[in-house]
């Protein structure tokens, strides 16, 4: 059985992967032929020459000629021009990511101009997207402007997707120059768009519409997945951290299309950035799989999986930024080993995923799928560079990163789904035992009751004929010597003073031996009842007596017969200590999983000393004879019955504060 067990549990992964990798292939089919602009190019006759659509959009694929490391003018390709042509290649854009294919040394940087000749007739729009890294754009002969300064020694690179609009009448010469001494990609490797402007509108904004569906879409989890952590002071979850970085850093990956409207000055910081933030997303991803996943005894592997991912990190930001400029050949490695890089982080997470499901680790399977869909983006956008390029959708990375983050954003509802189900059981749990435990501590406090309320009975008997007994000797004028009247005397003030004791005992025996009916109660709607209840006899000695309650929603499981008893214990010891003028202030606020209750006042205060005892029966720091030390010692009672706890705060002559905590139930 066991056997049959394993070898099911090892089906289901495989079954998992196979059909993931069909659904991925069969969705990445169906972008390559619908979402392509390499299927949907312009077409061309048979002199190579470009035809100008009729309707819709096309693009500008075939019919280029290349002149690498020249920068030629209109003026160049006229039958009078004093100097012959140069030759040139014939190519397609996206044939060639850069010149390195052209220098012998492999440098990848240079200058070139492309030019193309386009038939029909029409109000057409030319849509330029992203000319690498600077260009000059003539349309017929005229000047229409460009994107930074291609002049090598004014070189100047600004990266701006643009649209040039012109009246086509037959045929039409369009030349781009273009010039790169920034970027691994150079020249024409995006496919220019011709179309009427409002086609070339409509795809534009069609982009604009999906990418910001990607990027806002991300960027609102990560910033729901910060509040969650941060909440979550005591408890802060890993994979919480890490998911909410991953949508971070995939909303940057993904907001370039708007910053290429803008234009962007700063081209080598800003393609580090996206890589940057492409490398820091796996980083984050390869974080989270870890946690959720593999063991804790592989310490060392995941040492070593987060400082390479993260030197990764580091790599894409020093290569961009210092060593691309100084050695410009080493353009034709750094671009491979990036995207291969993605593809062995794609096998490493599914490989971890699939440890996980075997090891029946929770949401592991939903994870499964997710990684290997990202695997087969990620080797698809590797295979497929130069024949696929997104017309108005996602390249192949950005669906399987978004795959990614959509599955890690079902994990985190399932999770958080399944705590809150485990919270309410436990507190539900919680409230059995509570309510277990006060029946059995009121069993204790009745009997206990019941027995000093019985001695106290017992010893109030002899104790009166003691006292009486002495009253009569010394009321008979019996012939006594000063000596022995003065004994008779301390003997009737013993038994009155124990005569007080013991009716104490008996009140405290009272209090503590009734029965306690624990019921649920809303403090807010208990508390300014009380408060209503004895405003007018407070402020009648002087103070004033204020309330300020939460709004949020506080209910307890409360005697409220006893915790009125405790509570009035509070205000009114605070009434007789506070003069005139002085306020005392009931509270309610809620911390976590408790209600804090607290009464202040602004009264003469209790020494530093005599803090520690306030709670202790009979003791008292009045000085008259009204006090028995009863009334904080019963409220200390009366709010350990409620499974609470209450302390004190005070400064002398600046007042004093009890803070009564009590367990929160939900419902």
């Amino acid at each position: 059985m066991n056997s049959i067990k394993a070898q099911k549990n090892a089906v289901y992964p495989a079954v998992l992967i196979f059909l993931t990798t069909l659904l991925a292939l069969l969705g990445l089919q169906a972008i390559n032929r619908f979402d392509n602009k390499y299927t949907r190019k312009a077409d061309a006759s048979q002199d190579g020459t470009v035809i100008l659509p009729k309707s819709g959009v096309r693009f500008l694929v075939d019919g280029f000629e290349l002149y690498p490391d020249l920068l030629l003018s209109p003026a160049d390709f006229t039958p009078d021009s004093p100097s012959s042509l140069p030759p040139h290649y014939e190519v397609w854009a996206g044939q060639y990511p850069n010149l390195a294919s052209f220098h012998d040394d492999g440098n990848a940087y240079g200058i070139s101009t492309w030019r193309l000749i386009l038939r029909g007739k029409g109000q057409v729009s030319l849509y330029l997207q992203e000319p690498l890294c600077a260009s000059r754009v003539f349309i017929d002969g005229r000047d229409l402007g460009g994107s930074g300064e291609v002049l090598p020694e004014k070189y100047r690179p600004l990266i701006r997707d643009s649209v040039y609009s012109f009246e086509a009448d037959g045929e039409t010469e369009i030349i781009i120059q273009t010039a790169n001494y920034s970027h691994y990609y150079g020249g024409l490797w995006f496919p220019p768009a011709v179309g009427s402007p409002d086609s070339i509108n409509l795809m534009i904004s069609s982009r604009m519409i999906f990418y910001g569906l990607l990027c806002f879409s991300s960027l609102s989890l990560a910033l729901f997945c910060l509040v969650l952590w941060l909440d979550k002071r005591e408890r802060r979850d890993g994979v919480s951290f890490y998911f909410g970085l991953l949508c971070l850093f995939f909303a940057l990956r993904v907001c370039y299309p708007f910053l290429r409207l803008w234009g962007i000055p700063l081209v080598r910081s800003l393609y580090a950035l996206e890589d940057l933030a492409a490398m820091a997303g796996l980083y984050c991803a390869v974080n989270i799989v870890f946690l959720l996943f593999l063991p804790d005894k592989w310490p060392r592997l995941r040492s070593m999986a987060a400082v390479f991912s993260l030197g990764m990190c580091i790599v894409t930001v020093m290569v961009p930024l210092f060593i691309l400029p100084s050695f410009p050949s080493f353009v034709l490695w750094y671009g491979p080993f990036i995207s291969w890089y993605k593809v062995l982080c794609a096998v490493f997470l599914a490989g971890a995923s699939l440890c996980g499901c075997l090891s029946k680790r929770p949401h592991a399977h939903l994870v499964l799928s997710a990684v290997t869909a990202n695997g087969i983006c990620l080797l698809y956008g590797v295979l497929s560079i130069g024949i696929f390029e997104p017309v108005i959708g996602g390249w192949p990375e950005e669906y399987g990163s978004f795959c990614m983050v959509l599955s890690f954003a079902g994990l985190m509802v399932l999770r958080n789904r399944e705590m809150s189900a485990e919270n309410l059981r436990l507190t539900s749990h919680l409230q059995e035992e509570v309510a277990e435990k006060t029946k059995h501590l009121s069993q204790l406090l009745t009997e206990r009751g019941q027995l000093m309320s019985e001695l106290g009975h017992d010893m109030k008997s002899p104790l009166t004929a003691l006292s009486n007994m002495a009253q009569i000797i010394l009321m008979n004028d019996i012939i006594l010597d000063a000596d022995m009247k003065e004994k008779l005397q301390g003997i009737e003030e013993k038994c009155g003073i124990l005569a007080k004791r013991l009716h104490s005992i008996q009140e405290l025996a009272g209090e503590t031996a009734k029965t306690t009916h624990m019921e649920r109660l809303s403090l807010n709607q208990f508390l300014a009842c009380f408060h209503r209840s004895n405003q007018p006899v407070v402020e009648l000695t002087g103070p004033d007596f204020l309330c300020s309650l939460t709004p949020l929603p506080c209910r307890i499981l409360a005697d409220q017969e006893k915790l009125t008893r405790a509570l009035e214990n509070l205000v009114f010891n605070a009434s007789e200590f506070t003069p005139p003028g002085g306020t005392i202030t009931l509270s309610l606020e809620r911390s976590g999983e408790f209600a804090v209750i607290r009464v202040s006042d602004t009264g003469c205060g209790i020494r530093e000393e005599d803090l520690s005892s306030v709670f202790h029966r009979f003791y008292t720091t009045r000085t008259d004879e009204g006090g028995q030390g009863l009334g904080l010692a019963i409220t200390h009672a009366i709010i350990s019955e409620h499974n609470g706890d209450i302390t004190v705060h005070s400064k002398p002559g600046k007042g004093t504060t009890f803070t009564i905590r009590l367990p929160l139930i939900y419902e």
